[in-house]
């Protein structure tokens, strides 16, 4: 606005060359460059470069300590690995193991089961012979009390002992 308002005036124009504010406008922009340039384009100059190669160590740290991580990583892997594989081995051992043990325990019961089946047999074969015998005895005595009455007479105890031998034996015999 201003500007038109100076062009409608007739003061300035802004399409007309004027060489002596072409001249100091060369020369202001010449003189802020070099100014800029020898006191602001340095320093910001150093800052980047500066800024740029701790960037770049940065990154170059960064991958040295990545590079690190997947070699530690790689290793713990390697290591749970042989951990995984030692554990199955310990299973398998005790798997052994525990086997072994069954196989013992089952046999130290079917030596032990034996043993009472034949404790019992020979028991059982006492009780049997000891009820035989007793039925011999009784078989005897109740012969010669019907035996006694039969013949009418009593036999006497030394008799009657020697009758029970006498057929107790003949019984055995029999067997």
């Amino acid at each position: 606005m201003i500007l038109e308002y100076l062009a409608a005036e007739g003061g300035i124009s802004l399409l007309d060359v004027n060489p002596g504010l072409m001249i100091w406008t060369v020369i202001t922009f010449l003189l802020v460059f070099f100014v800029l340039k020898w006191k602001a384009w340095t320093p910001i100059a150093d800052a980047l470069d500066e800024r740029s190669n701790k960037i770049h160590s940065d990154i170059e740290r960064a991958e040295t300590i990545k590079n690190e991580a997947e070699t530690k990583l790689n290793e713990y892997l390697t290591r749970l690995d042989g951990l995984k594989e030692e554990g199955y081995q310990i299973l398998t051992e005790a798997k052994k193991d525990a086997e072994v043990i069954k196989e013992d325990i089952l046999e130290s019961s079917r030596k032990e089961a034996a043993a009472i089946k034949a404790r019992g047999l020979r028991d059982a074969k006492l009780a049997a012979d000891q009820a035989i015998e007793d039925i011999h005895r009784e078989v005897a005595n109740l012969s010669v009390i019907i035996a006694g009455q039969i013949l009418g007479k009593t036999m006497s105890t030394e008799d009657h002992k020697k009758l029970i031998a006498e057929t107790i034996e003949k019984f055995r015999s029999l067997n």
